[in-house]
């Protein structure tokens, strides 16, 4: 199994997200761009893998997307 990754500051470009997001949602956002799985994110945060999918999917309705990948395609070719 894979040793979680330190994520101890948010990507510069997580914080200049928009204040629609919570500080825990940009915690996701950067977690899902560094490639973590869902349960390595809950493992990072400690929090339950349920927690993220709620987070993950507050995230998708805040930025009309349905899955990760569109979430990624979207947060990568932003403005």
């Amino acid at each position: 199994m894979k040793e979680p990754q330190k994520i101890l500051s948010l990507t510069p470009g997580i914080l200049k997200l928009s204040d629609t997001f919570t500080h825990r949602e940009k915690e996701i956002i950067n977690c899902v761009l560094l490639g973590l799985s869902n349960r390595e994110i809950a493992s990072e945060l400690f929090i339950s893998e349920n927690t993220v999918k709620t987070h993950l999917y507050n995230i998708y309705q805040k930025y009309g997307v349905r899955n990760r990948t569109s979430l990624l395609h979207k947060l990568n070719h932003k403005p």
